[in-house]
């Protein structure tokens, strides 16, 4: 099932820096405290049984209180799949099509604090962890409980750009299929016609992250699909040019919570 990832971090103190997913993500938490934070929604603490809905390329955070573990559990689903299932059910949800789907977020993070929800999603990850049912009984359930319980009740509301920002979005997305995690901020403004602390500005409004960040970010999603496919992790970090693999080591736990050969092993 190449289209859905899940996993679970139990009594866990790692931290992460703030990233985003080319997924539609998922989250419940189990034990613990949380602090949820976005450029896109407003910051909350969440607690054992809220359920986070993070959709594709939203910048975000959630890390435990200082001097506290949480435990909780992590789903993420191809976007694509995921708005071809929206489709086939007919859903009032607006998601775009072509180049600005492919970069930018366009619906908002939302937290559910429903005890139904989070037993739905919960039994659901139960059963994809069981090696004892098969791959289309998986499938079944999992089409099954997104279309009856947790589509149904997660909130869409679209993220609005300002028109101040709006004119300079063709240049951008020129600027992003052009070899992004190697463009340097001088460059990238030179393309661009503006100011670097004005291209720092933009990248903010539009990714919630810096344009160094989004390129660091960038990468760890590169790295996340290659190891996937088990590419050598020595040649990977040489690909993405990190600056060796200690540097790419570190950067990917940052952004994940595990090393890179800990994902190449579960993958």
């Amino acid at each position: 099932m190449p289209y859905v990832e899940t996993r679970k971090a139990c009594q866990s103190r790692i931290c992460y820096k703030s990233h985003s997913h080319p997924t539609f993500s998922i989250g419940a938490i189990d034990a613990g405290q949380s602090h949820f934070s976005s450029s896109f929604a407003q910051d909350q603490l969440i607690q054992a049984g809220s359920v986070v809905v993070i959709p594709a390329h939203v910048q975000h955070s959630c890390n435990p209180l200082p001097d506290q573990a949480w435990s909780y559990q992590m789903m993420h689903l191809d976007a694509a799949w995921l708005a071809t299932l929206i489709e086939e059910l007919h859903q009032d949800i607006a998601l775009e099509n072509g180049r600005q789907a492919i970069h930018f977020p366009q619906l908002k993070p939302t937290i559910v604090h429903d005890v139904i929800v989070y037993d739905t999603f919960t039994a659901l990850n139960r059963l994809l962890f069981n090696e004892q049912i098969s791959v289309l009984e998986k499938e079944q359930y999992l089409v099954k409980i997104l279309a009856e319980m947790l589509i149904p009740n997660f909130h869409w509301e679209k993220i609005h750009s300002s028109h101040y920002f709006q004119k300079h979005l063709p240049d951008l997305l020129e600027c992003l299929e052009d070899n992004i995690e190697n463009l340097s901020l001088q460059v990238i403004s030179e393309k661009m016609n503006m100011s670097r602390y004005a291209l720092i500005r933009l990248f903010k409004h539009y990714f919630g992250l810096t344009p160094h960040a989004y390129q660091l970010n960038y990468k760890v999603n590169q790295a996340r699909q290659r190891l996937r496919e088990k590419c050598d992790l020595a040649q990977l970090a040489y690909e993405l040019d990190f600056t060796d693999q200690s540097h790419f080591h570190r950067v990917f736990k940052q952004h994940t919570g595990i090393t890179p050969k800990q994902y190449y092993k579960k993958s």
